[in-house]
């Protein structure tokens, strides 16, 4: 799993899978700690919003996740993944989601992840370009 971009669209896909999250910012939030463990997921645009970790990288893929139907917006306002995907390869999906599991295993929901991923982004000072 060499392309980043297959590698991030993995880890968004995982991540609906176990959060069902219904805000973008717990995907973001979510994104942001698992990056700082896997030096291989370079997310090179973060900045710091208020209250939450985003990208236009990861708001990015999550709109082509949708458009692609891999990922769906459902009536209850949450992002939730199809059960018929083929756009993400299984073996990328199962590899990311041992992975997502294992460091988030200590959440219960995406606001726990979106708080702990502030408190992050604060002690590191991570600001634009990071």
């Amino acid at each position: 799993m060499g392309d980043p971009n297959k590698k991030i669209s993995s880890y968004i896909a995982s991540f609906v899978e176990r959060f069902f999250p219904k805000h973008e910012e717990s995907i973001h939030s979510g994104l942001f700690l698992i990056s700082n463990e896997d030096e291989t997921l370079k997310i090179i645009d973060w900045y710091f919003n208020g209250y939450s970790v985003i990208s236009e990288t990861v708001s990015s893929h999550i709109q082509n996740l949708c458009k692609n139907k891999t990922v769906r917006f459902t009536n209850d306002g949450m992002y939730a993944l199809v059960e018929d995907q083929n756009k993400i390869p299984n073996n990328d999906l199962n590899e990311v989601a041992k992975h997502l599991e294992t460091a988030l295993a200590e959440y219960d929901s995406g606001m726990q992840i979106v708080k702990e991923a502030q408190k992050l982004f604060s002690a590191k000072n991570v600001g634009i370009g990071y």
